[in-house]
């Protein structure tokens, strides 16, 4: 095992028993590698068993056979203190903690560290104020946790996570109720942390296009519980990515590096303008509506974007129709009319 590593999976088999002995696997043979520094995303389809790898990584389940290794030691083998210092967990269970402030939940991450009283030192007081600020959350500190919102809440969670001063951080989909800005926000804010402080950080979500761009390497579970781990760059390329998330009537766009809508289609264009911002959105304005780029010089319809003053504008020509448009609001209901015209 490498140096770096912190937690290694040999042959591992997840899955669950009941108390009948029926087994049930969910994905077997698996050999995988967490390593200092490094942010590693876990991503698959709804049921594929994210959440079960993750449980049986941290110990809360066992596995049906195989080992997990953290820091050269079987997981089972650490005793709860001793877990409790190299590895913290944030799960997806909302927070119900009443009255408590940012600073009461952070400081339950010094639990492991402090004496049978609980009592906080000033190096623990210390480490508290640092975690929160590492977030970002320092004007939440004596705010009460149940006067915040979502995404306040999260960074606050992760700092408890952080005041542990753990080796391995593993989080169960820490973004799945935030809005966008807070989802990107999340995102940095680990990206920084792995970074900053060599610690190794799994994380399982939904978020497919922040994980491609914001994940060190990917962990992909496919339908049939097959794991394939690998940089996201390669794995788009591969189209392993693409085929995994594979769903009737839609595709991955490794160009865009998201999934597209099936639309049906219209017809052709011909776009002519310089690169921009505006030729990019024109681009995706067409083809949502159903047009699609022409192989040649010409479309059914042709659009030219321009200048005027400094704004673009947009003017379209087809066999019937020659018109300048102020926005693409416009050119879009032109070429709508058009159709129904048409």
């Amino acid at each position: 095992m490498s140096r770096a590593a912190i937690l290694t999976c040999k042959n591992l088999t997840i899955g669950y028993q009941n108390q009948k002995t029926i087994t049930r696997e969910i994905s077997k043979g698996l050999n995988l590698q967490l390593n200092r520094g490094e942010l590693v995303c876990l991503v698959g389809p709804n049921g594929s068993g994210k959440s079960t790898l993750i449980r049986t990584l941290t110990g809360i389940q066992p596995p049906l056979s195989g080992e997990v290794l953290l820091l050269d030691k079987k997981i089972a083998d650490h005793r709860s203190e001793e877990k409790a210092k190299t590895m913290s967990v944030v799960l997806t269970t909302p927070v119900q903690a009443g009255y408590m402030t940012a600073f009461d939940i952070v400081a339950l991450g010094r639990f492991p560290h402090t004496n049978w009283v609980g009592r906080l030192t000033e190096d623990d007081t210390e480490i508290i104020l640092s975690a929160i600020a590492s977030v970002g959350a320092g004007d939440l500190t004596y705010r009460f946790i149940h006067e915040m919102s979502d995404g306040e809440r999260q960074k606050v969670m992760i700092a408890r996570a952080l005041a542990q001063e753990p080796v391995l951080m593993v989080l169960d989909e820490p973004t799945a109720f935030l809005d966008i800005p807070h989802k990107i926000e999340t995102m940095r804010i680990l990206r920084s942390v792995a970074r900053s402080t060599s610690k190794a950080i799994l994380l399982s979500t939904h978020d497919l296009n922040l994980a491609i761009r914001s994940a060190d390497r990917l962990w992909i579970i496919d339908q049939h519980g097959a794991l394939i781990t690998g940089i996201p760059e390669d794995l788009v390329l591969s189209g392993i990515f693409g085929s995994a998330f594979g769903i009737h009537g839609a595709s991955f766009d490794p160009v865009r590096g998201e999934f597209t809508i099936p639309i049906e289609k219209k017809g052709t264009f011909a776009l002519r303008a310089r690169k921009s911002v505006e030729r990019i959105w024109t681009w995706y304005a067409l083809e949502r509506i159903g047009y699609l780029p022409a192989d040649g010089e010409r479309g059914d319809i042709t659009v030219t974007i321009r200048k005027v003053d400094g704004k673009p504008v947009w003017e379209i020509r087809t066999d019937t129709v020659a018109r300048e448009c102020s926005s693409l609001a416009e050119l879009i209901e032109t070429i709508s009319a058009n159709d129904r015209e048409g």
